[in-house]
């Protein structure tokens, strides 16, 4: 600075001021860097899921459809008089 100027120390109403401010804009900035990702979603991050989906249904696809499936006959239901036989 120049050697001739005098710093005044701040009053009473401009440090709440400055204080003021600078909560306002750290909450803003903290609510805006949570919010990013909703309102900006990565790209790379949906093409992944989708790659990811894609491939796991894939999968299942290729095990279910080698899978034999038996099927057998249910045994009729035993009633109370042919227990008693």
């Amino acid at each position: 600075m120049f050697p001739s100027a005098k710093i005044r120390p701040l009053n009473h109403l401009q440090r709440q001021r400055i204080t003021s401010n600078l909560f306002v804009v750290v909450a803003l900035g903290a609510v805006l860097t949570v919010a990013a990702p909703t309102l900006f979603p990565c790209p790379a991050f949906e093409l992944n899921d989708k790659a990811a989906r894609l491939e796991a249904k894939r999968k299942l696809k290729a095990t279910t459809s080698n899978i034999p499936v038996v099927i057998k006959e249910r045994r009729p239901a035993v009633t109370s008089e042919e227990k008693e036989e």
